[in-house]
Order: structure tokens, then sequence, then C-alpha cells
């Protein structure tokens, strides 16, 4: 299944979903969580200003389902 990128300015993830999200002038996703209206990598902490897109991260299509 695939699920498109949905635009941050356009709808935000609930509390505590695992996302994957593009920042602004990237192009390689990164992993992480929605929570206090910022975007959770492992490394450090994103303003909804600067993540231009992102889907949940169990929608991706190599995912492992059981």
């Amino acid at each position: 299944m695939y699920v498109h990128w949905v635009d941050s300015s356009a709808e935000l993830p609930h509390e505590g979903q695992p996302v994957e999200f593009l920042l602004d002038g990237r192009d390689v996703a990164m992993d992480g969580t929605y929570t206090h209206q910022v975007f959770r990598s492992h490394w450090s902490d994103y303003d909804v200003g600067r993540v231009r897109n992102w889907r949940l991260a169990d929608a991706h299509p190599d995912a492992v389902q059981a």
C-alpha cells in the first residue's frame, strides 16, 4: 500500500504518532515522532515550519505486518 505524503501546512499528525518526515531543502526522509508540536528524530527536534511533508511511519511499503 502506498500512502501519499501530507503537506505539514495542510495537516499535522496526531500527538505521539510515529512518522516519516522531510525537512525543507532535504530529499531523505527521517524517522521520528510528532509530539508537543514538533517532529522528533533520534537526533533532534524540528519545528513544524521546517518540515514540508510527513506520512505515518507504519505506512511505509517495506513495513512488516504481523
